[in-house]
């Protein structure tokens, strides 16, 4: 149980690191920049990012610009 607890907590950390180094190097086009990576994700092997990471990252991002 602690070991899932922890891989989720490193999981949402990279999704946030993530997505505020998308939002600081594309500024407005950050969430086309994230969507563009969850497409190849289907492609691409990211051996450091787990399935599903950059739609999640896509949705941070989203949710951020909301923010604003």
């Amino acid at each position: 149980m602690l070991n899932w607890l922890r891989r989720r907590t490193i999981s949402r950390a990279l999704v946030e690191s993530d997505a505020r180094a998308l939002i600081e190097r594309f500024g407005d086009d950050a969430y086309l920049e994230a969507r563009l990576r969850e497409h190849d994700e289907a492609r691409v092997i990211d051996g450091n990012r787990p399935p599903g990471h950059w739609a999640r990252v896509k949705e941070a991002v989203r949710e951020r610009r909301e923010q604003r």
